[in-house]
C-alpha cells in the first residue's frame, strides 16, 4: 500500500495516464457520463475559472451526510453558498501574522504529543501524531475545551472510517460504535453552539464567528452551524494527515534530500510543494460547468461533471521538467496544490503549516528516522489516502531532552535560527 499514500499511481498507471495526456486530454467517461481532464494547463482553468466551473463538495457533503444521517437534521446539506462564507470566514480568520501566531501553538501541540512517546526507538506516525495533531487544531481553533479532547479525537476517527478491524487510532477506556459516535458528536457540537451563543466574545473562536455569519443575507440556523462544524472536524485534517505521512515517506524514500533538509531545514516549505505535486493528497477533484464550454477541443455543456485526475495533471510534461524526478529545487511548482474548495483543504496555509511544524520538531529530535515500510497501512476515504498505521524506527538526538523546545524568533520556531542557505 505504500504507492496509495498520497494518490502515488502504479508504474502502469502512469503510462496510462500519460498516454491519455497525449491523446485524450479530456474525455468522457462512458460509465459515468464524466468529463475527465489530464492536462495541467486544462485542469488550471476547471480549478479557477469560477465563472465557468463551480464545486459542489460532494465529498464534504457526504461526511456531513454521514454525520447525520437518521437524525432530525437530516435534511441539511452543506451548500455553495455556506462554503463560500465558511471560505470567507477562514481567510479573513487567518492572515499572514494569524498563521505565524499560530505556529507556536502547532509546536506546542507536536511538542505534547512526542513527549508521550519520548524515549521510544518505535513510534507510529499515524496514531502519534498525523491524526491527532491537525484534529486538536481545528478542535480548539473552533473552541474545544482541552478536556474533551479526547473524546473528539475518538468520535471524529469511528466517523471518518480510519479505524480498521484492530485498535482504534485513538485508545479510549471504550468502544466507540458509529451510531454512538454520530449521537455524541452531535450532541456534544449542539451544546457546544449553546455555549458559544452565550458566551461574552462572539469571535473568542470560529464556532462564535460561525453564529454571527451571514449566507445570503440570513444568519445560519443551529443545525447549519453544527453541520459546518461537523464538516471541519471530519474532513478538515485528513489532507494534513495525508501530507505529513507522505512528506516523511518521500524522505526516507530519498536519503540525500533528507540529509540537505536537515543541513539547511528552510528546505522543508520547497518540500512540501514539491510533495504536493509529486504525491498529490487528493486523486480526484470535481467540478460542474455552470455554462458550455470549449475544453481541450470538447465541448462540455453546463451542468456537465468535470473531474480533474490530480495523479496526471502533476505529473504532466509541458508544465514539469522530468515530472517523475522527486525534485525540492524545481523552479516550477503545482499552483494547482492550493487547496480545492475546502477551508483546510490540500495546500491551504493552515495544512502546510502544521505539516512544517510537526517536521521541524521531528527532524529536531530524532537525528534518524526510517519508515518500517512493510507495515505501512492505509484508508481511503473518498479520494484522500491516509495513514492508519506508519512504524517509524527513530533514534533522538542526544542533545535534545524530552520537554525541551525549539528556539523560538519573531516568525515563530525554526530549526535554522541563526543559519542561513547559502546555497
Amino acid at each position: 500500500m505504500v504507492e496509495a499514500l498520497g494518490a502515488r499511481p502504479e508504474t502502469a498507471d502512469r503510462a496510462r495516464l500519460r498516454e491519455m495526456r497525449g491523446c485524450e486530454p479530456v474525455s468522457r467517461d462512458n460509465d459515468s457520463g464524466t468529463w475527465m481532464v489530464y492536462r495541467y494547463d486544462d485542469a488550471a482553468r476547471v480549478l479557477t475559472d469560477h465563472a465557468a466551473f463551480t464545486s459542489e463538495y460532494a465529498e464534504a457533503s457526504a461526511l456531513v451526510t454521514r454525520l447525520l444521517a437518521g437524525t432530525d437534521t437530516e435534511r441539511v446539506a452543506v451548500d455553495p453558498a455556506m462554503h463560500r462564507e465558511l471560505r470567507r470566514l477562514v481567510n479573513r480568520r487567518f492572515t499572514a501574522g494569524a498563521i505565524a501566531a499560530l505556529g507556536s501553538r502547532v509546536l506546542t501541540l507536536t511538542n505534547e504529543l512526542l513527549d508521550r512517546v519520548a524515549g521510544d526507538a518505535r513510534i507510529d506516525l499515524a496514531t502519534d501524531l498525523a491524526f491527532p495533531l491537525p484534529v486538536r487544531v481545528i478542535a480548539e481553533l473552533l473552541g474545544v475545551p482541552r478536556e474533551d479532547m479526547g473524546s473528539v479525537l475518538s468520535w471524529v476517527d469511528v466517523l471518518c472510517g480510519t479505524t480498521p478491524p484492530g485498535p482504534p487510532l485513538v485508545p479510549s477506556p471504550r468502544r466507540v460504535t458509529a451510531c454512538d459516535a454520530r449521537a455524541e458528536l452531535l450532541a456534544y457540537l449542539r451544546e457546544h453552539v449553546t455555549r458559544a451563543r452565550r458566551a461574552a466574545d462572539p469571535s473568542a473562536d470560529m464556532t462564535g464567528e460561525l453564529l454571527h455569519a451571514e449566507v445570503d443575507g440570513r444568519l445560519l440556523d443551529d443545525d447549519r452551524v453544527v453541520a459546518l462544524l461537523g464538516l471541519l472536524l471530519l474532513s478538515g485534517h485528513l489532507t494534513t494527515t495525508s501530507l505529513l505521512a507522505s512528506v516523511v515517506l518521500c524522505l526516507d524514500e530519498h536519503p540525500a534530500v533528507s540529509d540537505e533538509v536537515r543541513a539547511f531545514p528552510e528546505l522543508l516549505t520547497p518540500v512540501i510543494e514539491e510533495v504536493l505535486r509529486y504525491r498529490t493528497p487528493v486523486g480526484r477533484v470535481t467540478r460542474r460547468a455552470k455554462l458550455d464550454v470549449e475544453l481541450g477541443g470538447q465541448r462540455i455543456l453546463a451542468g456537465d461533471q468535470v473531474t480533474v485526475v490530480m495523479d496526471s495533471v502533476n505529473q504532466d510534461e509541458r508544465r514539469f521538467t522530468a515530472p517523475e524526478r522527486f525534485d525540492i529545487h524545481r523552479r516550477t511548482t503545482s499552483r494547482l496544490s492550493t487547496g480545492y474548495g475546502l477551508p483546510f483543504g490540500p495546500g491551504s496555509p493552515v495544512a502546510r503549516l502544521q505539516t512544517r511544524m510537526a517536521l521541524e520538531l521531528l527532524l529536531w529530535r530524532y537525528c534518524e528516522i526510517s519508515v518500517e515500510r512493510a507495515e505501512l497501512r492505509t484508508h481511503r476515504i473518498g479520494w484522500i489516502t491516509v495513514p492508519t498505521s506508519m512504524p517509524l524506527r527513530v533514534r533522538s538526538a542526544s542533545a535534545v531532552h524530552n520537554a525541551e523546545v525549539p528556539p523560538l524568533d519573531a516568525k515563530g520556531p525554526h530549526l535554522s535560527r541563526g543559519r542561513r542557505h547559502s546555497r
